[in-house]
């Protein structure tokens, strides 16, 4: 029952709440001068930007930033070839996604753990932070955290030829769980953990992501001015 709800039920309702999450947010203005309406002008609410900390802590927030988003980008190349990879069988493709993703997530790793670190030992990030960001980073350090560990300590080598199967399974509405339930269980709690993740994805200020390419059409909510004071 549980692996049927964790592999056939949960990914489901993640990628409803995924999709249908930056739906809502994208138009409805829950949080803006449309409260309430729908409008294709909306281009989301108040809390859609990430709130912009990188002025305070600068000599920190360089290295964060950009682990944090090419580890990103990294990772999910790495994922993509590796479902593929897997689902056809194509071994070449699942040796890049190892080694790839063990790169990529060691880089990851290393942002999103200074991206907490100043979170908590900056006074004016800390003061300019909501349980939301520690939530959303901790998600973050835990998923990568279990991927580095499946792949550098426990040296397990093609899940994807396991987890490939089962993705296409479920994209095609017709999902088989005999190939996954097999994986070992640290692999299990990689997986579940990030659809959760997913599902949480749309409610946090990550949904910004959703506005590349796109500029932040009638969105003036963040406003910039310099201080000048009068010399006599």
């Amino acid at each position: 029952m549980w692996d049927n709800f964790f592999f056939i039920g949960l990914p489901y309702i993640s990628i409803l709440l995924f999709i249908g999450g930056i739906f809502y947010r994208s138009f409805s203005g829950i949080m803006g001068r449309y409260r309430g309406k729908w409008d294709i002008s909306v281009r989301g609410d108040y809390l859609w930007t990430t709130r912009s900390t990188g002025f305070f802590g600068r000599a920190s927030i360089g290295p964060a930033s950009l682990c944090l988003h090419w580890g990103l980008i990294i990772l999910f190349i790495g994922h993509l070839v590796g479902f593929i990879g897997g689902s056809y069988n194509l071994s070449s493709w699942v040796e890049f996604f190892h080694w790839i993703g063990l790169g990529g997530g060691i880089i990851f790793l290393y942002g999103v753990s200074w991206a907490l670190l100043r979170r908590i030992f900056i006074p004016q990030v800390k003061a300019m932070s909501t349980p939301d960001d520690y939530i959303l980073l901790l998600f973050l350090i835990l998923i990568a955290g279990l991927g580095l560990y499946q792949v550098a300590i426990e040296m397990l080598f093609g899940i994807s030829f396991m987890a490939g199967p089962w993705i296409a399974s479920i994209f095609k509405l017709q999902p088989d769980i005999s190939g996954i339930v097999a994986a070992p269980l640290v692999n299990k709690l990689h997986i579940i953990i990030a659809f959760l993740f997913f599902g949480y994805f749309p409610f946090t200020k990550l949904v910004h992501f959703a506005s590349y390419p796109f500029g932040y059409i009638n969105r003036p909510y963040v406003s910039m001015r310099s201080k000048r004071t009068n010399e006599k």
